[in-house]
């Protein structure tokens, strides 16, 4: 069908449609959609007004990235149509015109304006409009136009999408209906896309010179003569140069530092040996030499990435404070039970086979972990600690396997390791594993079988070489009776079992910790407090310590802080202690679930109620603080 038969044909169904509501099935469904919405929102099919606003400054500056790049290339777009009785637009993507190029009849005869509201609401059934509401290109035909006013024309938009593909604007071309052809919008397309690339590439140019300049290495780029190409600031800080970057660009390197200098003695190494990659340390910096070739594999260049020689060290000191640091020297203690365990835990050193340490809270259980790792072939190797009952549930999984990119809606670009990945050749220490949920333990028990993961959103399986130490203070064996552990998982983990006794059961150790805390914290907090008196031993000996080991240290330390002189009395103690040691008339054990609910209650007293103090204090998470409230009915 020619284009006047088809312009009689959407005359005919247009006319329909306006008297009597009917939509004809030759048109368009997307067409059929926005004559609807124009019904319904009243607008007026015989209007010759649209809405129209001034462009203020600052919409203007909002825009002007886009209007830099994309009115050169409407230009140049035009120059190939003009005299043609054509028109070029470019809309924000609010649908508002911000410019335009054209034949001064066709601008006159649609009189179209800057800030032009071509949405579907301001001006009916339209190529811009459609555009705004699909993100896709789009071309409306004479009578397929809403309004009346646009029947002589026939309109082909395209959309321009920014470098995170969100909307920037519309890019439209509008004709007579007669003189346009289905390959318009082809044309139209490409365009859109010309300024997509170029929007892209000046982003990109802008990004990379953003990035030189923000980074804390040092950068410098020279071409193959010698002369530099770019300087970033750190550069010129670590190289103590203050010429402003115009004397500095294009000149020889030798004229910046002098052919005595180390760094230009390294950069001519490098360029008569063509050693591709050459490094050297000075006092205050080390240099990076990387040459730069051309693709027909030509040296055109080297790269010098210069690093301060005090960050390195700042980050050799994070990376290895984030360590194991304990040792089995940090176990103190003389009672038998609880050396047979050390030794045990010696001899779990010698071994590559999982570990399950089992103990109450405060017994030392990550001391213990770590004091395996630092005995071990992987002591040089990362130890990684996770309390699985501090992650929420949703974000176990992605902890610990990590997740790839792309994998969810806000996940890091390039994905991101998990626990198991940055631990590869180390030693894993999963604290609380009683806490982890069941659909998760399926999970870890498939990895500890396969030695390999994939991350979230993934495919590819990463093999990984990782030991694992897992903590509890919960009875698992009773675990897997109730249905919540796995009895496979915990014949996985239970390889080697190390049960660390309670403070309670190795008394004799009281007075040999509360003697060696003691001198640890007057050292650290800077106190003199030389002596703790025999009744203040008394009370310690003869106390339950629910917390063990912490609590122990942690009383001490409430101690030396409040006490005067440099005796500890029993009158120095905390109260709630020595309260218990008093009322102790018979030596029948009382149950630990009573302790455990007298001491949550009294640090649930003594804290305002701060249930992050107390999990603190009793180094447990909330979660299992919340469960031990519900459990003993703590009001």
């Amino acid at each position: 069908m020619d284009n006047l038969s088809l312009r009689k044909s959407l005359e005919e169904a247009w006319n329909i449609f306006i008297t009597t509501g009917k939509i004809s099935s030759s048109i368009r469904p997307i067409i059929a959609e926005s004559w609807q919405r124009c019904y319904d929102n009243q607008v007026s099919p015989y209007t010759n007004k649209i809405f129209r606003s001034k462009l203020s400054e600052e919409e203007i500056e909002k825009h002007y990235n886009l209007l830099r790049i994309a009115v050169p290339i409407m230009k140049n777009f035009y120059n190939f149509v003009k005299g043609s009785f054509f028109l070029i637009s470019l809309a924000n993507n609010k649908g508002v015109y911000i410019a335009i190029e054209g034949d001064i009849n066709i601008i006159n005869k649609t009189r179209v304006r800057l800030g032009d509201n071509w949405t579907e609401e301001s001006a009916g059934t339209n190529s811009i409009g459609l555009c705004l509401l699909t993100n896709k290109p789009t071309q409306v035909f004479a009578a397929e136009h809403f309004c009346k006013t646009g029947h002589d024309w026939a309109a082909s938009s395209a959309p321009i999408f920014d470098e995170n593909n969100d909307l920037l604007g519309v890019l439209t071309m509008v004709g007579d209906y007669d003189k346009v052809h289905p390959h318009t919008l082809g044309m139209i397309v490409a365009s859109a896309n010309a300024i997509e690339n170029s929007l892209r590439i000046a982003i990109a140019d802008a990004f990379k010179t953003l990035m030189m300049e923000s980074i804390s290495d040092g950068i410098l780029a020279l071409k193959i003569d010698r002369t530099i190409m770019h300087i970033n600031k750190s550069a010129k800080n670590l190289l103590k140069i203050t010429k402003p970057e115009n004397e500095i660009l294009s000149q020889p390197i030798n004229n910046l530092l002098g052919k005595d200098h180390l760094l230009y003695k390294g950069i001519e190494n490098c360029f008569e040996q063509k050693n591709a990659n050459f490094s050297l340390e000075a006092d205050d910096y080390t240099a990076n030499y990387k040459l730069i070739y051309s693709p027909n594999k030509e040296i055109i260049g080297l790269l010098l990435v210069l690093r301060e020689m005090k960050k390195i060290k700042q980050f050799v000191n994070r990376f290895v404070g984030a360590r194991a640091t304990y040792t089995f020297e940090d176990l103190i203690g003389q009672n038998d039970q609880f050396l047979s365990t050390v030794t045990l835990g010696k001899t779990a050193s010698n071994s590559i086979s999982n570990v399950l340490l089992v103990g109450e809270s405060g017994t030392g259980k990550e001391i213990f972990a770590q004091a395996i790792h630092n005995s071990s072939n992987r002591k040089n190797n990362p130890f990684l600690a996770i309390n699985c009952a501090a992650l929420p549930r949703n974000l176990i999984e992605s902890e610990l396997f990590g997740y790839a990119d792309g994998a969810f809606t806000g996940a890091k670009k390039g994905g991101n390791p998990g626990k198991f990945e940055l631990a590869d050749g180390g030693t894993l220490f999963l604290d609380e594993i009683g806490e982890m949920p069941l659909e998760f333990q399926a999970v870890l028990l498939r990895v500890l079988q396969e030695n390999s993961i994939t991350r979230i959103g993934g495919r590819k399986l990463i093999p990984i070489d990782v030991r694992i130490i897992a903590a509890t203070n919960k009875n698992l064996e009773e675990e897997i009776k109730l249905g919540h552990f796995r009895s496979d998982l915990y014949y996985r983990l239970n390889v080697l079992k190390i049960n660390i006794p309670p403070l309670r059961e190795r008394p004799d150790d009281i007075v040999f910790l509360a003697e060696h805390f003691l001198k640890k914290l007057n050292q650290r907090l800077n106190k003199n407090v030389s002596q703790i008196s025999k009744d203040a031993l008394d009370v310690l000996t003869n106390y339950h310590w629910p917390g063990n080991a912490r609590e122990l240290q942690n009383v001490l330390e409430r101690t030396i802080n409040i006490v005067i002189g440099n005796i500890i009395t029993a009158s120095n103690l905390p109260a709630s202690i020595r309260k218990t040691v008093e009322e102790k008339d018979e030596p029948t054990l009382v149950p630990l679930e009573n302790y455990e609910k007298e001491l949550i209650a009294s640090l649930l007293s003594k804290n305002n109620g701060n249930k992050t103090k107390v999990a603190k204090f009793l180094g447990i998470s909330r979660t299992t603080l919340y469960r031990k409230i519900s459990e003993y009915c703590i009001d």
